[in-house]
Order: structure tokens, then sequence, then C-alpha cells
């Protein structure tokens, strides 16, 4: 093999690709420092983490694995294979600058790549109704021996007691979660209340994204005490209620999640979940509330009949999945914003 070469400007090209990652309230916490033609160091962006909603960095790491994982993908895409050193750097929201979190490489690949660079343009969240289409035995296998390659287990139920069950317990804790007035701040720094706040941003939940008008989440993250009222309450829960119909399965992952190291391998094999759903027109909504909140989490694994970590791993997925309309794409940053000198 002759010496690899290197197009000018190919990790502006790989990270243009790789910003339609998903992350945390769309968060963005990446950054990429190009070292040379083959070299860059991947850095995360205390600004952008969270400090009291996710004190360990657990899921801003888990969202740069799947960027890194991301950049794979597109590194593939033009016969290259991304290496990554990662010696356990942990998120330090108090830090007062981009601070160093990964070294990233490229060399010639040596295998192929089954998922197409396409589909990261592709992959959306769903927020959106569902339109009750059962997702099919042979998607939901691929997808669990995928999971098992990477040492964790997918499990999934279309029973629609069940299904209800856990429907019902995300919107209780999601809207008890906000209760909190420390985890409501944190997050509403994350919402952009119109349209045009959220192009011009380039980040957080636009109204379209989460499918509630902005007047409303305005009302809920700034006059919450107003939102608490019944009539107002009401219309609330059943605005977000109608989003979850048509919710034909729930699926949820345990596997390796104590360490740093085990945060960075989960992003990066929940991309390639997400990516492969994508390729079967699969949509997915994951209910981060379910794992984060304690008590919602102690109750998951009643429901879910949840085998004991540490033998079966941590629970830290719940998501539903199913077909509908293709859903409004959240806005990114801008490539430039993303490469640091």
């Amino acid at each position: 093999m002759g010496p690899l070469r290197i197009p000018d400007g190919i990790w502006a090209d790989l990270v243009d690709d790789a910003r339609w990652a998903p992350s945390p309230h769309n968060l963005q916490s990446w950054l990429v420092r190009v070292r040379g033609p083959t070299d860059a160091e991947l850095l995360y962006d205390p600004a952008r983490a969270l400090p009291q909603t996710d004190p360990l960095g657990r899921f801003v790491t888990v969202g740069l694995g799947v960027f890194v994982e991301s950049l794979a993908l597109a590194a593939a895409s033009r016969g290259l294979a991304l290496a990554v050193t990662y010696e356990g750097a942990r998120i330090d929201a108090g830090a007062r600058r981009p601070a160093p979190f990964a070294g990233l490489s490229l060399a010639p690949a040596d295998v192929g790549e089954p998922l197409p660079v396409s589909l990261l343009r592709e992959r959306r969240t769903s927020r959106l109704p569902y339109d009750g289409r059962a997702v099919p035995e042979r998607v939901l296998e691929e997808l669990r021996t995928l999971a098992r390659s990477g040492g964790h287990e997918l499990r999934w139920s279309s029973d629609r007691t069940l299904v209800n069950e856990i429907l019902a317990l995300n919107e209780e804790t999601l809207f008890f979660d906000m209760t909190d007035a420390t985890a409501r701040r944190e997050v509403g720094r994350w919402l952009r209340f119109s349209a045009a706040e959220a192009a011009q941003r380039g980040d957080g939940f636009s109204p379209a994204a989460l499918g509630f008008p902005g007047p409303l989440l305005n009302l809920f993250f700034r006059a919450h005490r107003l939102a608490e009222l019944p009539g107002v309450r009401d219309a609330v829960h059943g605005l977000y209620r109608r989003t979850m119909r048509g919710t034909p399965t729930i699926a949820w992952l345990q596997g390796p999640f104590e360490q740093p190291e085990d945060w960075l391998a989960t992003g990066r094999l929940l991309q390639r979940l997400w990516l492969t759903l994508t390729k079967h027109g699969v949509r997915l909504h994951p209910f981060g509330s379910i794992v984060t909140n304690a008590d919602a989490n102690a109750c998951a694994h009643e429901l879910l009949d949840l085998r004991p970590a540490p033998e079966a791993g941590t629970f830290w997925l719940a998501a539903r999945l199913g077909y509908g309309a293709e859903p409004p794409r959240s806005h990114r940053l801008e490539t430039e914003q993303l490469l640091v000198p």
C-alpha cells in the first residue's frame, strides 16, 4: 500500500457530516482542533455541559461518543479509518475554556462500512405521533445483535399495557422533574422559544422539534406557577400526550455504564443503533427522564423486569420506536464554529 493521501480540508469535511449527531438537549458539546493532515484533537466545551442535571458528565460523554462515531462513519465513506485515543478524561463543567478529551487520527480503511454516510443527515429525533405500525421483528433482532456486539442487551415490547405504562411513567417523570427550579433553569437554557431564535442560535430545542408552541414553552419555563394552574396544566399534559399517539413499541438497553470509557463506547453504539433504525425508516424518541430520575428508574426496573446491576449492566436507555411523518430537523452549529485553532 502506498503512502496515505489525505485531501486538503478533510477534517472540515468530516466535521461537516458529523455535526448532525444528536446530543442531550442539542448541546453539541464537541469541538475539533486540527493538528495535521491525519491528526486532530477532540475537545469538549464546558459551557455546553449540564452541571446540575448531569453532574458526572455521563450523558455529555455519551454525546461525544455519538459524535466520534459520526466522524468515523464520515471517514469510512472516504476510505479512511478513524482511530480514537482516549485516556479517561472527564467532563469538568467548571473549566474556563474548552478542554482536551481524546486524540483522533486517520489511516487507510481495511474494512467496509455497511452504513452509508447519508444516514447522518437523514437521522432525526421524532417527538411526533406515530402511525401505529409495528416495527418488524427482523429489524429489532438486527438491533439486538448489534447491541450484543458492544456488550449490551437490547429488549423490547409491543404489549399495549406495558407500552402505555412506560408512556405514562415518562410523562409523569418529565413534568415532575420540571417542578425543580434548578433543573428547569438548566434545561431552559437550551430551549428556543421561536423558529427565528432556534435558527439564529443553531442549538437547543426549537418549538417545532419539541412539538410545542413557543408561547406555551415560554410560559412553562419562565412563568412556571402560571403553567401549574389546573386548566393550563391539563392543556400542557394533553398536548404532550397527543405526541405519544400511535406508539407501537418500546425498547430499552442495559450494559456497561460505570466509567467514562463505558459512556464514550455507549455513545458510539447508540449512534450505530439509531442509524440502523434510520436505514429501515424507523423513528426513535429517547426517554431520558426515566433513566435519570431515581424513583422512575426504580419503577422502570419493576415494569420492564430489568435484571439487577452489575451483572446485567446499567439501564441507560428507554425509547419509543415506530413509524410516522418526517420530523423537523433541529438546527446545528456551523462547521466553522466547531473547528478551533
